[in-house]
């Protein structure tokens, strides 16, 4: 499977860096309930979750840390998600940054 890896650097608590992520993520998921089904969340510690879902019926997976300056995101891509994976990137770096500031 296919790995998007991506950083941001913030200047938050991790705690409050991986609390923004998440309202992110849910807000995102609401918005797009009708692509986005068995969203699952999995807490590690307080600032590392795992997510799997289904976008479009393709099943999704992931997971986030956060540390003192920076969050890092994986996601698993299904291949036939290869031809849009620059459109996903970008779109996923936006929704992070924009979580972070």
């Amino acid at each position: 499977m296919p790995v998007l890896k991506l950083k941001s650097q913030h200047s938050l608590s991790p705690d409050e860096a991986a609390d923004r992520i998440k309202k992110r993520i849910a807000e995102e998921v609401e918005k797009q309930a009708h692509y986005v089904t068995e969203l699952k969340e999995t807490v590690i510690l307080p600032n590392k979750s795992e997510y799997s879902c289904k976008v479009y019926g393709f099943n999704l997976s992931g997971h986030f840390h956060s540390t003192e300056k920076e969050v890092a995101v994986e996601v698993n891509l299904p291949f036939a998600a290869m031809m849009v994976k620059g459109m996903i990137e970008s779109q996923l770096q936006s929704a992070l940054d924009q979580a972070l500031s």
